[in-house]
């Protein structure tokens, strides 16, 4: 056969498949449209997260800064803009470093509901955003326009509820995915000046950053420690040495505390959530051991499959620490799982250069990302079983067969077999 014929061939028989996949995103866009028509009357009244952030905005912009952390200050403000909500004793507290507030003090200057709405515009142009950052390293999505990436993005459900929630978690994935774009450069520094200010999910970032650390690469820690230490100095200059001191204090109670609107760890898709979120009645204690002994335990299974770090395999293992830190994290929210579109779109590109003809291989690394892909599956963990936990059992698949990929890889070329073509990272 021509070479000409081949590729014909070859287009034809992927145009099923992309066709498929258009089908599954539409229909996965439509369903997170229906979701959110039903709930729309609720953002308006106020229900959504996007109020801890308003509300952190409007205590700055009011100069109340030193009262930031106060429930009942931050209660009587939520009140006036949003009203009396029946099932809320007390504030939606804003539980996040002062310094995040200030990004969103420009858009108290608009009634809730409009600022809601441009939060989300701003969100979807991030993911444009990031869309443009990635082509630059990506093969993968060079073959598709921007507005398409952009549409598989709200197809995903964590990116669907961030929207919904009017969270920030598009926003770190932003900065991670220019952090990313920086260690490919071997720019280092930046990179950690780039993780740093992301830090206002520092229970995410802090895992990443120290397990990209241990691959030697202490310029990282230099701009992480460089641009930290400025944020901090920043937040107690909005707070007070009083508010910042209590900062900690407060954020760990506002985990707990139900009337602060703690997050049950049942509804938390992490190790802790898998360990934790069950009734144990005494052995609760026992459980807390297992998930210590079980975070290390994956912390050294990442050591050992990343090292040594390999420009051909960079993004395999970029992918493995963006999993592994999304499970480490204590406090980690379905919508945090944003940051999941890193490696998708880094394994994506992996399969479809350096195991065009493996099969075998490409279904091991796809397979456990299916069930984290289908938006259903997700509503019915979260509304009918209250159970988001289980999520991470795929999240754990998945870190180990891009552990065991990476063993694959390096084997591979330590001993000079043959090889499929180069991903575009090989080029790193």
């Amino acid at each position: 056969m021509l070479p000409d014929e081949k590729r014909s061939v070859q287009a034809s028989a992927s145009r099923p498949r992309w066709g498929l996949l258009r089908f599954f995103v539409a229909g996965m866009l439509c369903f997170h449209l229906l979701f959110f028509a039903n709930l729309r009357k609720r953002v308006e009244q106020g229900y959504p997260d996007f109020t801890i952030f308003y509300t952190a905005a409007t205590m700055l912009r009011s100069g109340l800064g030193h009262q930031l952390y106060d429930e009942h200050v931050q209660f009587e403000v939520q009140r006036e803009f949003v009203g009396p909500i029946p099932s809320r004793l007390g504030a939606l507290p804003y539980n996040h470093p002062p310094f995040e507030a200030l990004i969103f003090i420009p858009l108290t200057f608009l009634r809730y509901p409009r600022a809601f709405a441009v939060w989300d515009l701003l969100n979807v142009v991030a993911l444009f955003g990031v869309a443009f950052l990635l082509r630059r390293f990506v093969n993968a999505l060079r073959l598709i326009p921007p507005w398409e990436f952009v549409a598989l993005s709200l197809a995903f459900f964590p990116v669907f509820a961030c929207l919904l929630q009017g969270q920030d978690s598009i926003l770190q994935l932003l900065l991670c995915a220019l952090g990313f774009n920086a260690l490919t450069r071997e720019e280092d520094f930046l990179a950690g000046c780039w993780f740093a200010l992301a830090m206002f999910k520092f229970q995410l970032i802090i895992p990443l950053v120290v397990l990209i650390v241990i691959w030697k690469r202490r310029r990282v820690a230099l701009g992480f420690g460089a641009v930290s230490l400025l944020l901090v100095l920043l937040s107690m200059g909005l707070v007070g040495w009083e508010g910042a001191l209590g900062y900690p204090a407060f954020a760990m109670r506002a985990d707990t505390a139900q009337n602060l609107g703690a997050v049950p760890a049942a509804l938390m898709p992490n190790l802790r959530g898998i360990v934790e979120g069950w009734s144990f009645g005494s052995a609760r204690g026992v459980m807390q051991i297992f998930l210590i002994t079980s975070s290390l335990a994956l912390l050294v299974f990442v050591v050992w499959k990343t090292q040594p770090v390999g420009t051909e395999q960079f993004g395999l293992q970029f992918s493995l620490v963006t999993v592994v830190a999304l499970l480490l994290g204590w406090h980690t929210n379905a919508h945090d799982l944003c940051l999941l579109i890193l490696p998708l779109v880094l394994i994506a590109d992996y399969c479809l250069h350096a195991l065009a003809a493996e099969r075998g291989r490409k279904l091991l690394l796809l397979l456990p990302a299916l069930p984290i892909l289908i938006g259903p599956f997700w509503i019915a963990l979260w509304l009918r079983y209250g159970k988001v936990n289980l999520m991470a059992i795929p999240l754990l698949w998945w870190g180990w067969e891009i552990g065991r990929e990476i063993s694959r890889a390096s084997g591979l070329t330590t001993h000079g077999s043959p090889r499929a073509k180069p991903s575009s990272l090989d080029s790193v």
